[in-house]
């Protein structure tokens, strides 16, 4: 059996994730050389409706993690971490880097697909357990192919980021609703410190926000008036309980407000939240606004199609601070 560092460096990957050593003595004894072999991927690419040049691609890794050991392994541990592990090593993966120079010796981003499309039976499962709709099922299907080739489109990876990887998990364990131009993330992310704004126990709802479509004022409001119907048709734990959604994003930022006008969309999703603290983050900015993936940038070279780029690259050459925001919803409307 291979060693954790030996296998770290068959990827180039620099640094060892934390999950993967908290993990490493039960993957061992639970992995089987033959792992793959159960799945029907033909079955599983069409039910995503990945295109063939997808398919082509996605069964040219498939062949090599069944011809190199090491990577069959690493693919597994990637599975095991993302389906299997508690969410204590799960949510470590965020942390994971994912670089230019991984794989740049063995294997492709498309092993991460690999990884995430082995969940295919968990996302069945919690759907059919939480009797989603028609409808939440044709969301959850688009948004678990939106992950398998979005990275391609925006930033020419063969296959998907660590990051991509477990936003599709999110999916397939049944924690992310899709309520028209809105997501809601429930029972994974603890946030009590919210508690001290309500007089009562609320259950808190993490608001995320899709990156396909405009901000538009009225499909946020159409968004939040029908989150509580469809979370507590969805999770009937939580038929009885307070909801109250929250988000922290760049969106909420007191830079943009410096930058764009009343007018904007931004501003008016910013006024829909009770700001109740900022977190210094220049990475989110570069990545959300700028489209950069790149471990390091010359600012002088970030773009300036739009207003808020223009802005925000002025303040970054003049070295100020960028801020994410943490936000409460004022109220439903």
């Amino acid at each position: 059996m291979y060693s954790i560092e030996e296998l770290a460096n068959y990827i180039s990957l620099d640094e060892i994730p934390n999950a993967w050593n908290n993990c490493f003595e039960k993957i061992k004894k639970s992995y089987n050389s033959d792992w793959l072999k159960k799945y029907d991927f033909d079955f599983i690419l069409d039910y995503y409706e990945l295109d063939k040049n997808f398919k082509k691609r996605f069964i040219d890794e498939l062949n090599l993690l069944n011809n190199d050991n090491k990577l069959n392994f690493i693919c597994y541990i990637m599975y095991y971490i993302l389906f299997i592990a508690d969410n204590k090593n799960y949510y470590n993966i965020w942390s994971w880097k994912s670089t230019l120079n991984l794989f740049k010796n063995n294997g492709s981003y498309m092993i991460p697909v690999v990884a995430l499309l082995c969940g295919y039976e968990f996302h069945i499962k919690n759907m059919e357990y939480r009797n989603f709709d028609r409808e939440q099922i044709a969301l959850q299907k688009y948004n678990i192919k939106l992950v398998c080739t979005n990275d391609k489109i925006k930033y020419s990876i063969d296959g998907i980021r660590f990051s991509q990887m477990m936003w599709g998990s999110y999916f397939m364990k049944g924690n992310l609703l899709q309520i028209g131009r809105l997501q809601y993330e429930i029972g994974v992310k603890n946030f009590d410190k919210l508690d001290k704004y309500f007089e009562e126990k609320h259950h808190y709802i993490y608001i995320h926000i899709p990156r396909d479509k405009d901000l538009n004022e009225e499909d946020v409001k159409e968004s939040l008036c029908w989150a509580d119907k469809y979370i507590k048709k969805y999770y009937s734990y939580l038929k009885n309980e307070k909801l109250s959604y929250y988000t922290k994003t760049w969106l909420l930022s007191p830079e943009i407000k410096e930058i764009l006008s009343n007018d904007s969309n931004i501003i008016k999703f910013q006024n829909k939240f009770n700001i109740i603290e900022y977190e210094e983050n220049i990475n989110d900015f570069l990545k959300f606004v700028f489209g950069v993936v790149i471990d390091k940038v010359d600012y002088k070279d970030l773009p300036e199609k739009t207003t808020l780029q223009k802005g925000l690259k002025r303040k970054l050459l003049n070295n100020e601070t960028l801020h994410l925001g943490v936000g409460i919803i004022k109220n439903i409307p």
